[in-house]
C-alpha cells in the first residue's frame, strides 16, 4: 500500500488515490481495511499532492510545447526541470527513509503511519497549489488574468504579465513560495534578456515569440518612402515593469539602427568597416557592456541597473556608427526646415498657401456651377487629391517668383527651397480606422481640430522622411508638426481675411459726385443724389457697429499670432538652438552658420552668417551628443512648443475653433453683401435689373444676418479671453521653476519654461478690446 501511495503520489494514476470518495469506497476492501481518518489523509493526499502533481506536469508540458511567449515556455520548462525534479527527489528520499526503516518514518513493528508519510511532505501542498495556480494564470486567457496591475487585450498571457506576477509573488510572506519565485523570475527575466539581445546586439526581430516582443514590425505598403523593415513601434502592453519609457525608445532606436548599418554597409569607407561589417565591429563592445552591466544585476530587475547598460550600449553604437549615419549637420539642415514651413518662421510661404487656396475655390466653383450634369453630384463637391497638390504647387511657384525678385538670392537659397519642396506635400487627411492615433507625446484628451478651415476638405502639411533621419524623427512628430501648423495657419488666415474686408472702398465709405446726374431734369437729378447720399448715410450707419467689430476681432487675432510667433514659437527655439550650440562638435556649428537666416528689407533671405570664433571657444567642454539624446530633447521641445501654443488645453482649441468659424462666416456675408449693393447701385443709377430676385429684400436679411454673426464673434472673443484669464491663474500657481546649473551638470536639455500668458493679456487690457467688444454686444 505505501507502494501505492508513492507511486500516485509520483503521479501515475492510482485507484488508492482516486480523488472521487465513492470510487475510494468502493474499492475491494478499502473499506474495512481503512478507518474514516485514513480516508481522509488518502484523499488529502490524492488532491493536494498526487493529482495536483500530474495536472501541474500535463499543463506545463503543454505550455512548454505550444505557448506563444518564449518567456512563458521557459517558466513552464523551469517548474517541470527543476521543482517537480525536486518534488519526485523528496518522494525518491521518503522511499529510501522507509527502505532504511527510519524512525522518522517507520514505526514499531515495522509499521509505517500514514500521518508520518504525510508530515514528510509537509510544505509541499502549499508549493504544489502555487505552481498549479502559476500555470492556470498563464494558461488563462485576457479577461481572466486578474492578477496583473494592468488590463491586457491579449488571449495569451505575456512576458510583461508573468514577470509582474512572479515579483508580486515574492511578498507573499512564505519563504518557500518566495524562494520558488524568486527562480522563476531569473529564469523568466533571463529568457527575456536573451530575446530582447538579438535585437539590441544584432538588430533583428526575435524570430521565436515575436508575438510577445514589445518592439513590433508595422505592416506598411511600400510607396517609395522607407523600407518596411525599418517601421518598428513599441507596443506599450507588452513593456515589462522595469523598463522604463526612455529605455524602451532607446532599445528601439538601436535595433533600428542596428538594421539600417546592415543594409547600408557600402556606406562605410573605411577599411576596418569594408573587413567587417560595422554592426558585426560593434559587437564586441557591446558585448562587454551587456555582460559588465548583466553580471552585476540581480533579480529582480531594476529599472535604473537595466537602463545603464542600454544607455551604454546606445552611446557606444552612437559615436561610432550613427556620426556618420546621421550626422549633426543633417539633423540640424531638418530642424531649420521644419521652422520655417511648419512653424510658419517663413511667412511667405504661409502667405502663397493661404492665397493659393482662397484663389483655387472661386474658380473651382465656377467650373462646377458651369457643368449642368454635376449640379446635384455630391462628388463634384468634394475636394480632389490632384486640386490639393495644385494649391501647393501654386504656393511654391509664389515664394519662388518672390525669391527671383530678391537681388541677394543665390543658389544656396534655391537649393533650400529645392529640398523643401521635394520634402513637403500637402495631402487630403487619411482617416484610417483600423489605425490607432498617434498625435502628440503624452495621452491627452483629444484637441480641436484645424485642418479644415484652410479647404474645405481636412488637409495636412505633411512631410517625407526618408532613412536615416527616420532615426530622429518619427511618424508622431512629423503629426505634431502639421497640427501645429494647421493651428497657426487658421489664425493667420483668419487674420488676412478680417484685414482684406477694409480692401472694399465701396462697402466702407462712399464717394460722392460733385456734379449732379446729366438729366433734362435737373430737379430729378438732384434729388436722385439726395437719395443716393442718404442710402450711402443710412448703409455706413448700419455698417458700423460691423466694421467696429471686424476691427477688434482682427486686432485680436493679430496679438494672438504675434505673441504665438514672436514669443512661444521664437523663445522655444532659442533655448532649444542655445542647447544645441554648446555641442562641442563642429559640424553643429557649420550646419547653424549655414542655415540660420537674416531678415533683409523685411523679407525672408538665406545669406548664411559666420560664427564668430569665441563662440566656439566659450563652449562648455560637454560630451558629444548623441541622436537619442538629441531626439529625447527635441521631443521635449515639441511638449513645451504644444504647451505655449495653448494646444493642450481642450476647452481653449474648442472655443477658437468656433471663434474662426464664425469670422468666415462673417467675412463671406460682408462679401455677399459687397455684391448685392453693387447691384443695387447698378439698379438706381444705370437702370439695369435682375427681375428674377429681389436684393433689396436679400440685403434686408444678410444686415440682419450679420447683426447675429457680430454676436457670436464677439462672444466668441470674450470666452477667448477669458479662456486665457484661467489659464493664466493655473500656469501661475503651478509655475515650474528649473535651474539652469542642473542643466549645465547634466547635459540635458530644458525646455523653455512659459509660465502664464499675461503679456497676452495686458495687450488686451491696453487695447480696450474687452470693453470694445462688451460695447459692440450692447450696440447688436
Amino acid at each position: 500500500m505505501i507502494h501505492e501511495l508513492l507511486l500516485g503520489i509520483s503521479g501515475h494514476p492510482s485507484p488508492l488515490l482516486s480523488s472521487s470518495t465513492s470510487e475510494l469506497e468502493d474499492s475491494t476492501g478499502l473499506q474495512s481495511i481503512l478507518s474514516p481518518a485514513e480516508r481522509a489523509l488518502l484523499k488529502s493526499l490524492a488532491q493536494g499532492l498526487g493529482e495536483r502533481n500530474r495536472n501541474i506536469r500535463t499543463n506545463a508540458s503543454a505550455i512548454s510545447s505550444s505557448h506563444p511567449s518564449t518567456i512563458c515556455r521557459a517558466v513552464s520548462t523551469a517548474i517541470v526541470s527543476t521543482h517537480l525534479a525536486a518534488f519526485q527527489h523528496k518522494i525518491l528520499e521518503v522511499e529510501k527513509n522507509i527502505l532504511e526503516q527510519d524512525a522518522r518514518i517507520v514505526g514499531a513493528y515495522n509499521i509505517v503511519p500514514l500521518s508520518a508519510v504525510a508530515e514528510a511532505f509537509d510544505g509541499w501542498t502549499r508549493k504544489l497549489e502555487w505552481l498549479w495556480d502559476l500555470v492556470q494564470f498563464i494558461q488563462a486567457q485576457g479577461s481572466s488574468r486578474t492578477a496583473q496591475a494592468r488590463p491586457s487585450t491579449r488571449d495569451f498571457c505575456t512576458a510583461a504579465e508573468l514577470l509582474k506576477h512572479l515579483e508580486e509573488s515574492i511578498h507573499t510572506g512564505y519563504p518557500d513560495i518566495e524562494r520558488i519565485s524568486l527562480n522563476l523570475l531569473k529564469v523568466a527575466e533571463t529568457a527575456w534578456l536573451k530575446q530582447t539581445s538579438t535585437w539590441v546586439l544584432y538588430g533583428r526581430h526575435p524570430a521565436s515569440g515575436a508575438a510577445d516582443f514589445f518592439i513590433k514590425h508595422l505592416e506598411i505598403v511600400h510607396n517609395g518612402q522607407s523600407p518596411a523593415s525599418y517601421q518598428y513601434d513599441i507596443e506599450d502592453e507588452l513593456v515589462p515593469h522595469y523598463v522604463t519609457k526612455a529605455t524602451a525608445q532607446s532599445i528601439l532606436s538601436i535595433g533600428k539602427a542596428l538594421n539600417y548599418i546592415r543594409d547600408r554597409k557600402n556606406t562605410f569607407t573605411d577599411t576596418a568597416s569594408r573587413a567587417i561589417a560595422p554592426d558585426l565591429a560593434l559587437l564586441p563592445s557591446h558585448l562587454s557592456h551587456l555582460s559588465s552591466h548583466l553580471s552585476a544585476l540581480e533579480s529582480p530587475l531594476t529599472a535604473s541597473s537595466f537602463s545603464a547598460a542600454i544607455g551604454a550600449i546606445r552611446l557606444s553604437l552612437s559615436q561610432n556608427a550613427l556620426q556618420k549615419l546621421l550626422p549633426i549637420a543633417s539633423i540640424m539642415q531638418m530642424l531649420h526646415l521644419l521652422k520655417d514651413f511648419f512653424l510658419m518662421d517663413n511667412g511667405e510661404f504661409a502667405i502663397a498657401l493661404i492665397t493659393a487656396a482662397d484663389e483655387r475655390l472661386p474658380s473651382r466653383n465656377k467650373a462646377d456651377v458651369s457643368r449642368h450634369n454635376l449640379t446635384n453630384d455630391l462628388a463634384s463637391m468634394t475636394i480632389k487629391e490632384g486640386e490639393v497638390s495644385a494649391v501647393l504647387a501654386r504656393a511654391w511657384n509664389a515664394l519662388d517668383m518672390l525669391q527671383s525678385l530678391d537681388p541677394t538670392c543665390d543658389e544656396v537659397v534655391d537649393e533650400y527651397l529645392d529640398r523643401a519642396r521635394s520634402l513637403i506635400r500637402l495631402s487630403i487627411k487619411s482617416l484610417d480606422v483600423n489605425s490607432t492615433p498617434s498625435r502628440g507625446l503624452t495621452d491627452k484628451s483629444p484637441v480641436a481640430s484645424f485642418d479644415d478651415l484652410l479647404l474645405p476638405s481636412s488637409t495636412v502639411l505633411s512631410l517625407r522622411v526618408h532613412p536615416p533621419m527616420d532615426l530622429f524623427l518619427a511618424p508622431a512628430d512629423v503629426e505634431v508638426y502639421s497640427s501645429i501648423h494647421a493651428y497657426l495657419l487658421a489664425i493667420r488666415r483668419a487674420h488676412l481675411r478680417l484685414s482684406k474686408l477694409f480692401l472694399l472702398s465701396a462697402l466702407r465709405r462712399d464717394q460722392p459726385s460733385s456734379k449732379a446726374l446729366v438729366s433734362s431734369n435737373h430737379k430729378e437729378a438732384f434729388e436722385s443724389l439726395a437719395n443716393r447720399r442718404r442710402t450711402a448715410n443710412q448703409r455706413a450707419k448700419t455698417m458700423r457697429p460691423v466694421w467696429a467689430q471686424v476691427g477688434s476681432a482682427a486686432f485680436f487675432l493679430a496679438e494672438l499670432g504675434e505673441y504665438f510667433q514672436g514669443e512661444v514659437v521664437k523663445g522655444s527655439w532659442s533655448t532649444f538652438q542655445s542647447w544645441l550650440l554648446l555641442n562641442p562638435v563642429s559640424d553643429v556649428r557649420s550646419a547653424d552658420a549655414s542655415l540660420i537666416s537674416s531678415t533683409s528689407s523685411g523679407r525672408r533671405s538665406y545669406q548664411s552668417r559666420p560664427m564668430s570664433s569665441g563662440s566656439s571657444q566659450g563652449a562648455s567642454p560637454l560630451s558629444p551628443r548623441d541622436p537619442e539624446t538629441l531626439t529625447k530633447a527635441h521631443r521635449r521641445y515639441l511638449a513645451s512648443l504644444e504647451k505655449g501654443l495653448l494646444l493642450d488645453d481642450f476647452n481653449f482649441t474648442a472655443l477658437l475653433r468656433r471663434f474662426l468659424t464664425s469670422i468666415d462666416h462673417l467675412v463671406a456675408l460682408t462679401q455677399r453683401l459687397h455684391y448685392i449693393q453693387q447691384t443695387l447701385d447698378l439698379e438706381t443709377n444705370a437702370g439695369v435689373s435682375a427681375a428674377a430676385r429681389n436684393f433689396a429684400a436679400e440685403a434686408q436679411g444678410l444686415m440682419q444676418d450679420l447683426g447675429s454673426s457680430c454676436q457670436k464673434v464677439s462672444s466668441g472673443a470674450q470666452s477667448l479671453i477669458e479662456a486665457l484669464r484661467a489659464i493664466d491663474a493655473a500656469r501661475t500657481g503651478a509655475r515650474s521653476t528649473h535651474v539652469k546649473d542642473f542643466a549645465k551638470d547634466h547635459d540635458e536639455f530644458i525646455p523653455w519654461a512659459n509660465g502664464g500668458v499675461e503679456r497676452l493679456l495686458l495687450k488686451f487690457d491696453s487695447g480696450n478690446v474687452e470693453k470694445l467688444l462688451l460695447q459692440q454686444s450692447g450696440d447688436s
